[in-house]
């Protein structure tokens, strides 16, 4: 797909989010072909990838945190503090929650993902969506204080996922680090934890949860918080009152899949119901070749990606090369997922489960990779010099 350069071309790139997609095509700011690239965040970027070991006190809430600004400004990006909550197509214009409106020849959007919960109960438990992360940093904060002041407090963490297992070993790495008592429950409407992985490191991750006194329910659906905890229902027995469980808790924290931000219901852009704004294979919105977009927010039209930050990173080349070609009328490149990725789930005290395909390891080796990998990451951007894609 090309595109010829019209009058109205002749403004900014403007990219809306500064998430790892982005952060690159700050960093390669010399390779897009425009006079003026412009960044609209509401803040600073959190790297999601650390951000359970933040909540198991094994690096500090600086150490997960970059300015975008800094590095925008280091990179002859102008960066502005702002929230999107709409567009004008006709007139290309993104408009902003203060009312400022921003024209632009190309837009980006890299916004991330959230984590949708049912609305707190007035006297129910504190309610943690993992998404946003400054939700987790402030949930440190708050158990911090009461595991300081002597309470065990009672906390149910929903999903068993990835994201799930990390903030369940990592609370209770929490607790450790102050020689606190917490009480710990996992909870998952799956019938096991981590869906779709091999069943050998499943039953390791279940032996390690076990030995720290996590406790795991399997084919429960939450329904609601309620007073003093929250209602639960279980999917092996009928449907009826017998199927309904209270579940007492102090704190919940919801890690149970994410969701697009709804902001994008609101561009006049397509999105596909869920999973965020709907692009091709060259990141591009199919009803306006000017609109790209990469990382949890997009939703490409022929294939679903498990919403992991390497998919983000991985794209980021082609969205930096496909933004240049479109300003130059040049050929767009397809992008390709990986048919496998690493992940590797920070379990807390040193610990970690690292799984590739059929191939799982779990322990120290695994954890000292996981901090490898990230100190790299983030080091590549604090120093100026781009990591590698």
């Amino acid at each position: 797909m090309t595109h010829a350069v019209s009058p109205v071309d002749r403004g900014p790139v403007l990219l809306i989010g500064a998430g790892h997609a982005h952060l690159h095509l700050i960093q390669q700011r010399q390779r897009l072909p425009a006079a003026e690239v412009m960044l609209v965040d509401p803040g600073g970027f959190w790297y999601s990838g650390m951000a359970t070991g933040v909540l198991g006190h094994q690096y500090s809430p600086g150490e997960d945190r970059l300015d975008p600004r800094r590095l925008a400004r280091r990179h002859g990006v102008e960066a502005l503090r702002g929230r999107l909550s709409g567009l004008d197509v006709g007139r290309r214009e993104a408009l902003l929650d203060d009312g400022r409106r921003l024209p632009f020849s190309v837009l980006s959007l890299n916004l991330g993902s959230r984590t949708p919960c049912p609305a707190p109960h007035p006297q129910g438990p504190a309610v943690w969506p993992v998404k946003p992360i400054p939700c987790l940093v402030a949930l440190r904060h708050r158990l911090t204080r009461e595991l300081e002041a002597g309470r065990q407090p009672r906390i149910v963490v929903v999903g068993g996922g990835a994201s799930g297992v990390e903030v369940a070993c990592n609370l209770w790495a929490q607790a450790r680090h102050h020689r606190g008592q917490v009480d710990i429950r996992l909870v998952t409407r799956g019938q096991r934890l981590l869906e779709g992985a091999p069943r050998g490191a499943v039953s390791w991750l279940a032996g390690y949860l076990a030995r720290r006194g996590i406790r795991v329910s399997t084919s429960l659906e939450v329904r609601g918080h309620a007073a003093g905890g929250l209602m639960v229902a279980s999917l092996d027995q009928p449907w009826g009152e017998d199927s309904y469980r209270h579940l007492e808790a102090d704190h919940v924290v919801h890690a149970a899949g994410l969701a697009p931000p709804p902001v994008l219901d609101c561009l006049g852009l397509p999105t596909l119901a869920g999973r965020g704004l709907a692009v091709t294979e060259t990141l591009q919105s199919p009803q306006a070749p000017w609109a790209f977009a990469a990382g949890d927010c997009a939703a490409m039209l022929h294939q679903r990606l498990p919403r992991l930050g390497v998919y983000g990173v991985r794209q980021a080349p082609v969205l930096r090369a496909n933004i240049a070609a479109h300003l130059m009328g040049g050929p767009l490149q397809a992008y390709r997922p990986q048919p496998r990725a690493l992940a590797i789930l920070n379990l807390g005290q040193g610990q970690a489960l690292a799984i590739r395909g059929r191939r799982w390891w779990g322990g120290r080796l695994a954890m000292l990779w996981k901090r490898w990998l990230d100190a790299r990451f983030l080091a590549g951007y604090r120093r100026g010099g781009p990591p590698a894609p």
